[in-house]
Parts: structure tokens; C-alpha cells; sequence
């Protein structure tokens, strides 16, 4: 854990504060009301600033901002630099690198101008932080190294144990465990004697970090443990979602996968609410995995969506481009900072030279005065002059190299954004063969990329003298190939003659195909974040053709390479998984849409089952009466015929009556069908609420034949037709009318007894709502139930796509994400009214017009 130690630790040491947190804030706030002097107010804010900066960094990020511009005003530097120093933190504790970098930056060049020793190491720290979390390493520990050397010089035991603290943080994070442990421990060790809260939580956390990884899982519990109080006195959320992930993980391996998901939603859940974008990644990707362990589809795909938007967040190709222009602009700043030394030191050296010349001539107009002393005055003066033309011709040499050199830099710019800019690997390889051939002997060029699935060196694009050759692959494990070899040792290769040179690194050369051979051979490593990506590799047919320039350029192209390899494979990947989300939101539609049909078609069998029972029935009494009619004609009288005859006509009449119902409802239902496709028909609301509602109910009457609920209708009689497509509203109303049951039925099977006499009941109710503004005004539908409503925590979710309160496996939470869009679609309004215990209430709004 990084994020800057150094602030917290400024807290404690800028001001003696109690031990509550409150009660120190607003303490700070009372005297910022009281305080005149600028220069203490600005001081006074960037205090306040700290209190919020793990908890409320929106809060802490305002305050930075107004300590910035308060010393901007009063041309208060150190407060400046330190202001911005605070903004860096915020951005950085919340995943925005470049804007943090970008603070840093710029508030180190205010220290250094300023010449604020303090300052400048403590913005070393800050951007060693950023590096780091941007994956960038050597730059990080660079930074840190540079830092720990001011800080010694200052003598400095509060800030050197930061810098201690980071150091060891960075190696834990890449897995260099022993040298984590030794610089955390120092670190610990400078902070227990000054009993500093804040630093002993971060300190302790991060050797449970690291006992974690060493698999020595008790003893890190143990720190962790320790921690827990530090972190609540210090209101260090970001702390704490970082350390429950750690215990998460050790419950997982543990096998108490219970523990492990309780404490891994309780980092997600800190992370998310401190927007925490770091801690953010990795709970939600701890939470995808688990849940893919699980075979839990829906929970996987939704942390997976989660660590891919966080993902994007911190690593997007325009933060990386922000990133790099930014290091690259500090690099040019500090060369001008070098060329400007230099030029003084030039300065320097000839007014020396000019001095020195002034005393010779004094020297030699004393020595022309004796005849006796002219020789050897004229032969002083003539190796002076010989010295001093010397010292020009090196200092002539000296400029050429400085400008030569920024040429360079210049140069490795314009070519890094050329090659960085493109996401197709094919393009990355056309861009660098055309800028290696332009600026070297490129006779043979070739990028190779790594493919794990076949462990093979894949070449897709080799140039041998400008002409493109077809793909060939080698395998990483052929000791004979220079670039398994490269490849496989993260090992450069550089000859001048192959012949010479060539068992330095293998036994036996290939000859890849007939013709001539290269004579002066480089390979190179493709390296990014410490992954081995490929290698690339220049060869010319000359003996000796690469100098250390050559060298210089290509070893900096191929780091350009490496970060746009990386950046098209993660583009690649991130493609892929967009693919497999729309595709599994496809399937999960799908199988809504079919949820919903499986409703209708049971409720639509049973609204046809009732008037063909009847039919069968009369039918049967008429076979009945027609068989008796025949056997007894010659003993009945007339009247009894005329009876019987009579009850046969008024069983037909029957029999036409409920053929023509079911007659009616499939005519119904092939109307709605028509309906499909998507032209609105004038159609009777109140009809349609009351068919979807009958529906709905025998629909789940016949998959559970215990289920009963009792219906209420109000329908407005007075509503004219409106203009809609039927069969969408019509899913609608199912979806909502097979909810409010579903939440009666679930009230009533409560375990805990209910007040009164319970009687699950869904209501539907219409009425014409006109308008102010005197247009045709709304239709509106209520779907009332008397469930047990919507915790007010999850209400403003449920027209997300995806969320669902049913138990796994009963829906796919998509019904009412739909239900919204076709309201929508229609030119309306959906809006839920809930009460916790007593009922939901849903109310459609659709033009009347």
C-alpha cells in the first residue's frame, strides 16, 4: 500500500491534534475561521485536506485546489508546490495517472525554482507512486532511490520512513519478496518509536502483504489483525479495502469460501464508495474469479464487466499517450536544465580563458621590456594560444555532442508516438521496419511475438532487402536460434561479424534459406511491465555496421514496440471479451423473451381450456339425449320428446356460445401476433390490462397449483383507443403482473407471522390524466400489490439491466431494463412507489394521443 504515506504522516506532525478524528477537524475548521494570515490559511486548508484524503477525496481534491490558487495569490511557493502535491494524491488515489503526474510535475518545477529542498524530495515520492501504479518500474524505483538519498541528506527520519515504506511496496507488488520485507521492516522500525498511527497501520499491512505471498498465511493474519485499529483511527478506507482483500484471499485459500466472499464484497465495497480505482480492479477481479469458480455465470459477468471498466479507467490508450507525453516533456525539461548547466560551465571556462589570456599579455608587455626575457615570453605565449584554441575545439565538440543528443531525444519522440499510436500489430511492425530502415542498415528486419498456446517466436512481417517474406514461426526452445535464445534468457545479442561472434551465444547457425548471409546481427528483447513480448532484430550484410548510437536508438524503439505490442494485445483481448458480454446479453434476452412466452402460452391454454370443457360437456349430454330419445321414442309421450328435443336445442346453443369465446381469444392472440411488427394499432387499454392480468394469473396457476391471489380491477370506462404496438405494452403488463404475484406469493410464505388476516391481492387500475398544457394528455396504468415492497437501498436499481432480487436461477434481470425501453419507446413513463413491508406500486404513463 503506497498512496503516499508522507500526507498522513504531515498530519500528525504539522499539529497537535486529539485522538478523535472529528473532533481534530473541527478544531482545524475553527481556526481557519479565525486565522487572518494568508499564508496560515493556506497551511491550514492543506491540513484539512489530509483529514479527508482517504475518506472524502472529492472533498480533499476542492480543498487542494483552493490552498493552490489562495498561494497563487500571495506568490506563496512552498505553498503552491505543496497544494499541487495534495492534488496529485487525490487523482492518483483515485486512478486518474496522468492528471496525477501531471500535478507532480508541475509542482516540482515550483519547488525547484524555488529551491524548496523539502519539497522536491517529498514530489520524488509522490511520483515514484505514480510510476508505479502505471507499471512503469525502473522509473518508480528511480524515483524512490532519489528521494531516500535527500531525505537521508536531510536527516530526515519521518519522510525517509515513507520513502522506506513505498520502496517495499513496490517490491512486493513485483514480487521481489525478500528485498519487500527488508525495506518494509525499516520502515516499520523508523515509525514505532514516534507511535505514529498512521504509518505503523500502512507498515504492519504491507508486512501482512507480504508474509501473505511468502504463503506464510498466520503470521500475516496476525499483521493484519494488528492493522485494524491504525487504519479507524486514521480513517484509512483506502487502507482497508486493500487489507480485507488480503484476508479475503487467505480464507480463499483456506477453502472458507464464505469468509473469503464476505470480505472480498467488503473491499469492493469501500473501494467503490472512495472511488479507489486500484483497489476497485482488484476486488472486482478477485470477485470475477471467484464467482467463475463457482459456475455463477451471472455474478462472473458482471465483476468481469466491472474489472474491465476499471481497467479501462487507469489503462486507457489515452492515459497511456498522456503518461508518455508527459515523461517525455520532463525529459526535455530536465535536458534544458542540463544544457543551460552546461552553457554556464562554458561561459565559466572561457572567461577563465580570457582572464588567463589578459594576464599573459600583462606578462608578455613586462618580458618585451627585457630583451632578455622576449624568447621565452613569445614561446608562453604561443602554447597558450595553441591551449586555448584546443579548449575551443572542445568545447565546439562539447556542443555538437549536446545538440546532437537532444536531436535524439527529439527524434525518439516523434518515432515512439508514430508507433505507439497504432492498435493492429501488423501496422506497430509496417511503422517500425520504415523508421529502423530510415535511420540504420535494416538489410533484414523482423519483429517476433510471442504465442504461449504453441511456445513459438511467431514472425508475421520479415523484410529482407524491402521485400516482405512469408510467416515462419520458431520454437522458444531451439537452443540454435538467436532469437529463442534472446527470447528466452531476456539476453541482447549484438555481433559484428556472425562468423566470429556467433558461439558466443549458440553452437550451430541456421541458414533460414539460400543466398546470402548476415555478417553484423543485433537482437533485441521486446519487454513491457516485465512480460517478455517477443524480440526484434536488424541485420545487415556488412561486417561491423552498427555503432552505439545505433544501438542507442533501436534499444529505445524497442521499448516503444514493446508498450504497442501490449497495447494492441490488451485492445485484442478487451474486443473479445466486449464480444462474449453482447453475446451472453444476447442469450440472457433471449431467454427472457421465452420466460415471458412461457407465461402466456400457460395462461392462454387455460383461458381456452374453460369454453372447450363446456363444449365437450354439452356435447356428451346430447349424445346422451339423442341415445335416449332413440331407445325410448315408441314409449315417450309427446311432451317428454318435445323436452328432450328442447334441452338438445338449448345444449347446442351452448356449444355455439363457448366455441365462438374460444374462437374469440384466438383471434385475440393472432391479432397481437400480427402487432409484431412494430406498427402501433388503436387499441383498448382496459381490454389489454384485463386479458394480460387473467394470463398472467393462470400462467402461474398452472406451474403451481397451490398458488391463488386475489384480482382487483378499476378500469376507467370513459378511455379512448390509443396508438400503440399491443403486443409490446402486452409483455409489459405480463412482466409486471407476474411480479406482483411472485411478491405476494413470497410475502405469504413468510416465515414470521403477518399482521392480520393476509390475503395476497394485485390490483390494476386505469384513468385518463390530462394535461396543463391542454394537449391530449396520458392513459395511465397502476399495477398495485400488497407484497413486502423494495428495500430503499436497491429501488433506484431495478431498471438496471441484469439486476434481480430473485434467487439464482429465477431470473434473468432483464424484465423490467425491457419494460422500461418499450414504455420509453412509446413516448411514456414507468415510475415505482414502494413501501417496506406493506406493497409496490407501478405506474405507466403513455400519451393519449
Amino acid at each position: 500500500m503506497k498512496k503516499n504515506l508522507l500526507l498522513l504522516l504531515l498530519v500528525l506532525f504539522q499539529t497537535i491534534i486529539t485522538n478523535a478524528q472529528t473532533a481534530a477537524i473541527d478544531s482545524i475548521k475553527q481556526l481557519l475561521q479565525n486565522e487572518k494570515q494568508d499564508t496560515s490559511r493556506a497551511m491550514l486548508l492543506y491540513q484539512l485536506e489530509l483529514r479527508y484524503i482517504y475518506s472524502k477525496p472529492d472533498t480533499a481534491l476542492l480543498l487542494a485546489r483552493e490552498m493552490v490558487e489562495l498561494s497563487r495569490k500571495i506568490n506563496f511557493a512552498r505553498g503552491e508546490a505543496t497544494g499541487l502535491r495534495g492534488v496529485a494524491v487525490v487523482f492518483e488515489n483515485t486512478g486518474n495517472y496522468p492528471a496525477a503526474l501531471s500535478a507532480d510535475l508541475e509542482a516540482l518545477k515550483i519547488a525547484e525554482e524555488a529551491h524548496d529542498q523539502q519539497n522536491i524530495a517529498n514530489l520524488l515520492s509522490s511520483i515514484s507512486d505514480v510510476y508505479f501504479y502505471q507499471g512503469d518500474i525502473p522509473r518508480s524505483v528511480d524515483y524512490s532511490y532519489r528521494s531516500i538519498a535527500m531525505y537521508k541528506q536531510q536527516k530526515d527520519s519521518a519522510r525517509l520512513q515513507v520513502a522506506f515504506s513505498n520502496l517495499g511496496d513496490t517490491y512486493e507488488k513485483t514480487n521481489q519478496l525478500d528485498s519487500a520485507l527488508l525495506y518494509t521492516r525499516l520502515g516499520y522500525k523508523l515509525a514505532n518509536p514516534k507511535n505514529n498511527p498512521a504509518a505503523l497501520g500502512v507498515s504492519i499491512s504491507n508486512i501482512g502483504n507480504v508474509l501473505r505471498k511468502m504463503d506464510k498465511t498466520d503470521s500475516a493474519m496476525l499483521y493484519y489483525k494488528q492493522a485494524i485499529p491504525y487504519f479507524a483511527e486514521t480513517n484509512n478506507d483506502d487502507g482497508f479495502s486493500e487489507l480485507y482483500l488480503g484476508i479475503a484471499d487467505i480464507f480463499l485459500h483456506r477453502n472458507q469460501p464464505d469468509s473469503a466472499l464476505y470480505y472480498a464484497k467488503l473491499s469492493y465495497t469501500i473501494a467503490k464508495q472512495g472511488n479507489f480505482i486500484d483497489k476497485l480492479l482488484a476486488a472486482s477481479n478477485f470477485l470475477a474469479e471467484y464467482y467463475k469458480g463457482q459456475r455463477n455465470v451471472d455474478s462472473a459477468y458482471a465483476y468481469q464487466a466491472a474489472t474491465i471498466a476499471a481497467k479501462d479507467s487507469m489503462f486507457s490508450q489515452q492515459k497511456i499517450n498522456e503518461m508518455q507525453s508527459l515523461t517525455y516533456d520532463e525529459a526535455m525539461r530536465q535536458q534544458q536544465i542540463e544544457d543551460a548547466k552546461e552553457q554556464e560551465r562554458v561561459r565559466a571556462r572561457q572567461n577563465a580563458l580570457i582572464g588567463g589570456l589578459f594576464t599573459l599579455l600583462v606578462v608578455a608587455f613586462l618580458l618585451i621590456r627585457n630583451n632578455r626575457q622576449r624568447r621565452k615570453a613569445n614561446e608562453l605565449l604561443q602554447q597558450q594560444k595553441e591551449e586555448i584554441d584546443n579548449k575551443a575545439k572542445e568545447l565546439s565538440v562539447q556542443k555538437d555532442n549536446l545538440q546532437q543528443s537532444y536531436n535524439n531525444v527529439e527524434q525518439l519522440g516523434v518515432i515512439g508516438r508514430k508507433i505507439t499510436s497504432s492498435l493492429s500489430v501488423e501496422e506497430i511492425i509496417s511503422t517500425v521496419y520504415k523508421n529502423v530502415n530510415a535511420l540504420m542498415d535494416a538489410s533484414v528486419f523482423g519483429i517476433g511475438i510471442y504465442n504461449d498456446n504453441s511456445k513459438q517466436l511467431e514472425f508475421p512481417s520479415t523484410y529482407e532487402n524491402g521485400e516482405a517474406l512469408p510467416f515462419y514461426a520458431n520454437s522458444i526452445d531451439d537452443k540454435n536460434r538467436f532469437g529463442a535464445v534472446c527470447f528466452s534468457n531476456g539476453q541482447e545479442i549484438i555481433m559484428g561479424n556472425l562468423d566470429k561472434e556467433y558461439k558466443n551465444y549458440v553452437q550451430h547457425v541456421h541458414t533460414p534459406h539460400e543466398g546470402e548471409q548476415p555478417v553484423s546481427i543485433i537482437f533485441l528483447p521486446l519487454m513491457a511491465k516485465e512480460k517478455k513480448l517477443g524480440v526484434i532484430t536488424v541485420q545487415s550484410f556488412k561486417e561491423n555496421t552498427y555503432s552505439d548510437y545505433h544501438l542507442f536508438m533501436l534499444r529505445n524503439i524497442a521499448n516503444y514496440t514493446a508498450i504497442a505490442i501490449e497495447n494492441a494485445e490488451s485492445y485484442e483481448s478487451l474486443n473479445e471479451a466486449m464480444s462474449t458480454l453482447k453475446s451472453t446479453q444476447a442469450q440472457l434476452i433471449q431467454s427472457e423473451k421465452m420466460a415471458s412466452l412461457g407465461e402466456l402460452t400457460a395462461g392462454i391454454a387455460h383461458e381456452i381450456q374453460n369454453p372447450l370443457n363446456f363444449v365437450n360437456n354439452f356435447s356428451e349430454v346430447n349424445r346422451e339425449l339423442i341415445e335416449e330419445l332413440k331407445s325410448e321414442k315408441s314409449k315417450l309421450k309427446n311432451e317428454e320428446i318435445d323436452d328432450l328435443l328442447n334441452d338438445i336445442a338449448a345444449n347446442e346453443e351452448k356449444i355455439n356460445h363457448h366455441g365462438k369465446r374460444a374462437d374469440a381469444i384466438v383471434k385475440g392472440m393472432l391479432q397481437h401476433s400480427r402487432s409484431s411488427t412494430s406498427q402501433k394499432e388503436p387499441t383498448d387499454i382496459n381490454a389489454l390490462c384485463d386479458e394480460y392480468l387473467r394470463l398472467s394469473y393462470h400462467g402461474l396457476r398452472a406451474k403451481d397449483t397451490s398458488f391463488n391471489a386475489e384480482m382487483k380491477t378499476n378500469f376507467d370506462d370513459n378511455l379512448v383507443k390509443i396508438n400503440i404496438i399491443s403486443q409490446d405494452v402486452g409483455r409489459v403488463l405480463l412482466n409486471l403482473f407476474t411480479n406482483a404475484f411472485y411478491a405476494v406469493t413470497e410475502k405469504k410464505k413468510s416465515p414470521y407471522p403477518l399482521k392480520g388476516d393476509y390475503k395476497p391481492t394485485v390490483s390494476v387500475f386505469t384513468k385518463r390524466v390530462h394535461s396543463p398544457s391542454g394537449d391530449g394528455g396520458n392513459v395511465e396504468i397502476i399495477i398495485a400489490d400488497n407484497g413486502n415492497g423494495i428495500p430503499k437501498n436497491i429501488v433506484d436499481k431495478i431498471f438496471q439491466p441484469f439486476f434481480t432480487t430473485k434467487p439464482a436461477g429465477e431470473g434473468t434481470g432483464l424484465g423490467l431494463s425491457i419494460s422500461y425501453d418499450i414504455i420509453k419507446a412509446h413516448g411514456g413513463e414507468i415510475k415505482v412507489e414502494t413501501s417496506d413491508g406493506e406493497g409496490t406500486k407501478f405506474i405507466i404513463l403513455l400519451p393519449a394521443m
